[in-house]
């Protein structure tokens, strides 16, 4: 279970333009103090600093991928603390300063929102001339023009696109750029603005015709120009979702299960209402499960799928399989995390599970550890990475790049059976990290997501789920994807 989220603590607010309102109770009013953006900067920065040393599980367990971006952090952001002077400075710097983390897992929420939108949205794809960038929507009737879809983007305000989205996006992504998707990420979310400064001005495109030209980019606002409905509406075109929590029918001998989300709040009574239908499936064949889309939650609704359809006991030994091993931060805000987890009806089908981890994370209180180890061995190297299916249906799985967290945990799972076949596009870095925190800055302006848990496993930090089978199309086109799944699986010999 890694990406289930919960409230920690509730910092003091500090509002500087406030100050001393009580004393002046009565009085005239004053003009209203322009907020002190440098203090409320290094305050929130030093409060990050201090948790993450504390509260991060990677950090505690002195894993690199936490230790050395922290120092870098530190670095380079508490001097640029001084030099704030705004607020859109001061989320650049915070947004800065996280995403050096380079994992999702470690977020901070600013309660940002598009504030802008260019008019177009472009992405990055592959052809025979290279990675190339096009424009892959242009809205209708905007005041000013706009280059058609289609149209290859050159450069930004004067530098190649590349190096300008390397420059001016790339920074503020709480996800590393090594990853072969982490441009075309960059790439559509560039032409929205957030509130960070990164929309261009203008851009240099070649046409449709083979012409060149520069547009001027002037943004409409959201939402009193242009609805959020509207662009809610334009995002299933670049970001792919599973298929509904079910089964469907591929092939006369294969099974489509969608599984778009780990969330019990949204879709627990569909997993339900699935775990019957896959026990009565047949006991030959393939089963298909979409995981496009699945960010994370409750790893256990996976697991439960191949309880399933192998049998509890296959289950269990899939989950631990490898050699992995849980360990949580030993302290209060881990306990009242899980006694929320305990009391939630959204992770009731993995109650007895956080009531196990409570009682050993209080227990390695009493006992002054740093961390408490709730599930599996402190030396697990021993145990075996593959465990053939005793019976049932050949599996395959088909990712995507927001593949993450307990998507990444139960995609782990089917692997271990060792004759699984992961179709579709490249993960981003795995995350050995979950159970997450939510910290209020001391200023009130966001709260950091910290994970609370280690999972301890032989797969390197950071390492992407690479596809046996790369899609070269859209994974947003579904159609196209199950045609292709179909006749894939059709090749390989079982």
């Amino acid at each position: 279970m890694r990406a289930r989220t919960f409230k920690a603590t509730q910092a003091a607010a500090l509002c500087l333009a406030m100050a001393g309102a009580a004393a002046h109770a009565g009085a005239a009013p004053d003009t209203p103090k322009a907020p002190d953006w440098a203090a409320i900067a290094r305050q929130d920065l030093r409060f990050a600093v201090d948790t993450i040393r504390t509260r991060h599980a990677g950090y505690v367990a002195g894993e690199p991928s936490v230790t050395q971006p922290l120092a870098a952090g530190m670095r380079a952001g508490l001097p640029e603390a001084d030099a704030v002077r705004s607020e859109q400075d001061y989320r650049r710097l915070m947004m800065r300063f996280i995403a050096g983390f380079g994992d999702p897992h470690t977020g901070i929420d600013l309660h940002l929102a598009v504030r802008g939108w260019t008019g177009i949205v472009i992405d990055q794809d592959r052809d025979a001339k290279g990675a190339r960038y096009r424009v892959v929507w242009s809205e209708p009737g905007w005041p000013t023009p706009l280059p058609p879809r289609g149209s290859v983007v050159h450069g930004c305000d004067g530098a190649w696109i590349g190096t300008w989205l390397q420059m001016q996006v790339a920074p503020f992504l709480n996800r590393s750029a090594e990853y072969g998707s982490a441009f075309s990420t960059m790439a559509q979310q560039s032409m929205f603005d957030l509130g960070l400064g990164w929309t261009p001005s203008q851009c240099l495109f070649e046409l449709p015709d083979g012409s060149r030209k520069s547009f001027a980019l002037a943004q409409r606002s959201v939402p009193s120009e242009v609805a959020q409905a509207r662009l809610d509406t334009l995002q299933p075109g670049w970001r792919a979702i599973a298929s509904p929590v079910g089964v469907t029918t591929l092939a006369p001998d294969k099974r489509w299960v969608g599984m778009p989300n780990f969330d019990g709040a949204r879709s627990g009574a569909a997993y339900e209402a699935l775990y019957p239908q896959l026990a009565a499936l047949p006991k030959s064949g393939w089963v298909v499960f979409d995981l496009r889309g699945n960010g994370g939650g409750d790893s256990s609704w996976g697991s439960r799928a191949l309880a399933a359809l192998y049998g509890d006991a296959y289950a269990g030994q899939l989950s631990s399989a490898g050699g992995v091993s849980k360990y949580l931060i030993a302290d209060e805000a881990t306990a009242s995390l899980l006694k929320r987890y305990i009391a939630a009806p959204e992770y009731a089908a993995s109650k007895a599970g956080s009531e196990s981890d409570l009682a050993r994370v209080e227990a390695a209180m009493r006992s002054g550890e740093k961390m408490a180890l709730v599930a599996g061995e402190r030396d697990a190297a021993a145990a075996p990475a593959v465990l053939r299916r005793p019976h049932g249906p050949r599996v395959a799985a088909v990712i995507d790049r927001t593949c993450f967290s307990s998507c990444m945990a139960f995609l782990q799972q089917l692997q271990a059976m060792g004759d699984t076949v992961v179709l579709g596009e490249a993960t981003i870095g795995y995350s050995p990290f979950g159970e997450i925190n939510i910290f209020e800055l001391p200023s009130g302006h966001g709260a950091l997501r910290i994970p609370s848990a280690f999972y301890k496993t032989a797969q390197p930090t950071r390492e992407p789920f690479v596809p046996d089978y790369p899609f070269a199309g859209s994974m947003t086109d579904g159609k196209t994807l199950q045609q292709w799944v179909n006749t894939t699986l059709d090749g390989i010999k079982r």
